[in-house]
């Protein structure tokens, strides 16, 4: 077998194999064999074909299965006295192929890098966060607007309120489709209607009618409006203001506090706040950390690898990744390849009690966690990827213990404005 590497392409190796005639001969043989004590061939009992007749029917079948057992064989002992570890399957090319001669053929495969990965001598910043009072009060009157309601009130309306309102529409004094509405509501300042329509909102009490002048833009949705001016008598109906839920007993129950106890209430929301505030603050540190990392380790990548990757980033979307997009690509395969690597290496494993506690983690947020992890279990492909990412953190573990990390206290808004800054994913 000849082995070759182009210098064009560090990753290729392309292989040139010659199978004495002998052994096609051999495995042709064995090939017909099989077949002949499988044949049915009118006229014959099965497995009495005499061999000439089996070697007239099925001899290019025979022939074929020959080459291809002799191909995979000999590509796979190239692998192991090579130590070659292929991307993909190889691209092989018969060259020669004939009764009675030998069999000649090419095979080429991309195989990965090797490489001793690099670990960065760098210093990191661990940020610590501790949850104020002021923290635990400001989700607090979050989760209230998240469940106000609407009270209707006896005033002119501002922004913020829910109104409601009729409205009939006309072009050159002629009704349009769409142009009309009853019982319509708006919560103004959201946005929904044209600005010049939620504006003349603002301002008017139940039993008031208004007329409005609506320009329609560039951009809107309806082709035939484009460029036209509406006119609108719009009669508003109701105003309603927002309303929070008093921070009480009944607010704690609707909440999962059995006993509605508002300062239990309070100390699982410090809890939950403190467990993310660590979830960011380990998710910045890995981000850093694998930055690094790319910055100390350069090697070529396999290209079968990156157009995996890239096939991948593209599904549900249309046209070409861009360059930024493709740089992510690289960014990505580059990365999974170290630290794939590193845990080769240095002989990492997930283990099955941090994949337990991964797996009760992601079934927190389902209403029974129970019958999430049972579900979860019974696929395959989710069991691979959950042991994937629990790798990746026993990587990032080890990582973590050759690199300098300094504390840095923080406030929690400031670690959540530094997680929208960076846009860093865990």
């Amino acid at each position: 077998m000849e082995l070759n590497t182009p210098a064009d392409a560090p990753l290729q190796r392309h292989m040139r194999f010659t199978v004495p005639a002998a052994d096609v001969e051999a495995h042709y043989k064995e090939s017909l064999r099989h077949k002949a004590k499988h044949a049915r061939l009118p006229g014959f009992r099965p497995g009495k074909v005499p061999m000439p007749v089996v070697e007239r029917q099925f001899g290019r079948d025979a022939l074929l299965e020959a080459f291809d057992e002799l191909i995979n064989e000999h590509y796979a002992n190239a692998l192991r006295s090579h130590e070659l570890r292929p991307v993909a399957r190889p691209e092989v090319n018969v060259e020669q192929g004939a009764p009675g001669q030998d069999l000649i053929f090419t095979a080429v495969v991309e195989v990965y890098p090797e490489f001793t990965p690099q670990t960065p001598s760098a210093l990191l910043t661990r940020k610590v966060v501790e949850i104020t009072d002021e923290d635990v009060e400001r989700t607090l009157t979050v989760m209230r607007q998240q469940r106000q309601d609407y009270v209707s009130v006896a005033r002119a309306a501002q922004s913020q309120d829910r109104v409601l309102i009729d409205f009939v529409g006309k072009i050159d004094g002629e009704p349009f489709a769409g142009g009309s509405m009853d019982d319509y509501p708006v919560l103004i300042g959201a946005g929904r209607l044209l600005p010049e329509m939620e504006n003349a909102l603002v301002g008017m009490s139940a039993g008031e009618e208004k007329r409005i002048a609506v320009p329609f833009p560039v951009d809107y949705p309806v082709a035939e409006l484009v460029g036209k001016t509406a006119d609108f008598l719009v009669r508003m109906k109701d105003v309603a203001e927002p309303r929070l839920p008093e921070l009480d007993s009944e607010f704690a129950r609707s909440l999962g506090i059995e006993d509605g106890d508002v300062a239990t209430l309070r100390e699982e929301v410090r809890a939950n706040l403190q467990r993310e505030a660590e979830r960011l603050s380990r998710q910045q540190l890995k981000a850093a950390l694998l930055q690094e990392v790319l910055v100390v380790n350069s090697f070529e990548v396999p290209k079968a690898l990156l157009a995996q990757e890239a096939e991948r980033q593209k599904q549900g979307r249309e046209g070409e990744l861009s360059a930024e997009q493709y740089a992510e690509v690289e960014k990505r395969v580059r990365l999974g390849l170290i630290l794939s690597e590193l845990a080769r290496q240095q002989q990492l494993r997930a283990a099955s009690a941090k994949m337990e506690q991964a797996l009760a983690e992601m079934a927190e947020q389902y209403e029974d966690p129970r019958e999430f992890m049972a579900w979860y279990r019974k696929d395959r492909e989710r069991m691979e990827n959950l042991e994937s990412m629990v790798l990746e953190d026993a990587v990032v573990d080890w990582l973590l213990e050759r690199v300098t990390v300094e504390e840095q206290k923080i406030g929690f808004q400031d670690l959540i404005g530094a997680r929208a800054a960076t846009g860093s994913e865990g």
